[in-house]
C-alpha cells in the first residue's frame, strides 16, 4: 500500500477545514494532513468494489439450476489452463449481480480462504453465492480438496448470511453440481 496515500487522509474525527463555516485562510489543501506521517497515527483506508470487465450472456438473468451456470462460464473455464475459482454473486432473487475471480490456481489445484472469497459478496450486498471452477485434467468428479472447501465456505456463508446455493466444477468431460449431488443442504 502507498504509505504517501494511506497516512496522507485526514483523521476520521476532525472536520475538513475546507467544508466547515469557519474556514480560515490557511486551510489544508485537499490530500494534506495537519501532521506529518509517524508511527504515532494509524491509516485509514478505503475498500471499493470495481468493475473489470463484462462478459456477455443470454438474456438468462436468473440463475436456478447448475445448467444455468455452466452456460454462463462454460467457454471462459474451459479455455484456462489452470484452475479457477469464481464467485456468483447473487441477490434475493437470484439474478446475478456480479463475479469475482477469487483465485487462479495451478494445473489441479485452486486455493481459497472465506475471507477472500466472501470479500466481493459483502461488497455488494449479495444475499446468496455460487462457487465455480474448473477442472482442466477434463474430469469433473470433485476431489477431497474440493469436499473440504466446499463445506468450509458453506460453513463461513452461515455464519456471514450469505449461503452457498451450490458449487458447480466444470470440464470437458461434463459437470458436476454439489446441489445436484444432495451435497449442500
Amino acid at each position: 500500500m502507498n504509505q504517501k496515500r494511506a497516512t496522507s487522509n485526514p483523521s476520521l474525527f476532525e472536520a475538513d477545514p475546507a467544508t466547515t463555516c469557519n474556514a480560515s485562510s490557511t486551510a489544508i489543501p485537499p490530500g494534506q494532513s495537519r501532521r506529518a506521517p509517524s508511527k504515532q497515527y494509524i491509516p485509514v483506508y478505503r475498500v471499493e468494489l470495481v468493475r473489470e470487465r463484462t462478459i456477455k450472456v443470454a438474456e438468462r438473468r436468473s440463475v436456478h439450476n447448475s445448467d444455468h451456470v455452466v452456460a454462463i462460464l462454460k467457454d471462459e473455464l474451459l479455455k484456462a489452463d489452470q484452475e479457477r475459482l469464481i464467485c456468483m454473486l447473487l441477490n434475493t432473487k437470484d439474478p446475478i449481480i456480479g463475479m469475482d475471480v477469487v483465485s487462479v490456481g495451478t494445473l489441479n489445484q485452486s486455493c481459497a480462504h472465506p475471507r477472500e472469497l466472501f470479500k466481493a459478496a459483502i461488497l455488494a450486498n449479495a444475499a446468496s453465492i455460487i462457487l465455480v471452477h474448473n477442472h482442466p485434467s477434463g474430469d469433473p468428479a470433485p476431489s477431497q480438496d474440493d469436499v473440504q472447501m466446499t463445506d468450509r465456505m458453506r460453513k463461513a456463508g452461515e455464519i456471514l448470511g450469505i449461503k452457498l446455493l451450490d458449487h458447480v466444477i466444470i470440464g470437458e468431460l461434463g459437470n458436476y453440481s454439489f446441489a445436484n449431488a444432495g451435497r449442500l443442504p
